[in-house]
């Protein structure tokens, strides 16, 4: 099983905003703004459309831990919400054999980070969330992966497959060759001992990957 519902090979894209969705986030940031008494409301609003481009990317942005601005703060909630919104709709299905019950959670959760970091879904033998866990944070370009430290998890949580996930700052999820060869030495040894790796989704801000489509880890 792997995550594939999604028409045709390669990376599935975010259509880029328009001229009038950007306009149309600019209205809802200077409302959302009015509502919670934020001064400057209007040029706040139009200072973040033009740093992310569009409403989704604002909301998608990684919190920066030295803001203190009561705005960012406020649409770090916001994006906290979103989060915690995407990932009990997830938890709410019978099972995660498909793409779509789990890749808008993916996106939400990675997509526009700063730097990489490696997650695993870890599932029971009908395919349903056990656990949601960062495993590692890297750099701007790369994340380490260690197959014996989430098999070992895996083995802790008594999961029988998983689902990994890993995102790229640069926007651009085309895999690497690590990223491949790293996810075919986490299958050859998740195969055995017993454990089946779904897929490995790359994220970023330009869509995602399933690498279970791009290379074949059989």
């Amino acid at each position: 099983m792997g995550l594939s519902d999604a028409d045709g090979v390669g990376a599935r894209h975010v259509p880029p905003p328009t001229t009038s969705s950007s306009v149309r986030g600019r209205q809802i940031l200077e409302r959302l703004f009015r509502l919670a008494k934020i001064d400057a409301a209007p040029a706040i609003a139009e200072e973040l459309i033009r740093e992310f481009g569009s409403l989704g990317a604002v909301l998608h942005s990684s919190p920066r831990a030295f803001e203190t601005s009561p705005a960012r703060a406020l649409l770090s909630l916001v994006r906290e919400a979103m989060l915690v919104s995407a990932r009990d709709e997830m938890l709410d299905r019978t099972n995660l054999s498909k793409a779509s019950d789990v890749i808008e959670y993916l996106v939400v959760a990675m997509a526009r980070l700063t730097v990489e970091e490696v997650r695993v879904l870890f599932l029971d033998s009908k395919n349903r969330l056990l656990n949601d866990e960062v495993v590692s944070r890297g750099t701007i370009c790369e994340a380490p992966i260690y197959p014996r430290e989430i098999l070992k998890r895996a083995l802790q949580l008594d999961a029988t497959a998983l689902i990994l996930a890993h995102n790229h700052p640069s926007g651009d999820p085309k895999p690497s060759e690590t990223d491949i060869e790293a996810t075919r030495r986490l299958t050859k040894a998740g195969a055995e001992l017993g454990l089946t790796v779904h897929d490995h989704i790359i994220v970023g801000k330009e869509g995602w990957i399933s690498l279970r489509d791009w290379a074949s880890f059989d």
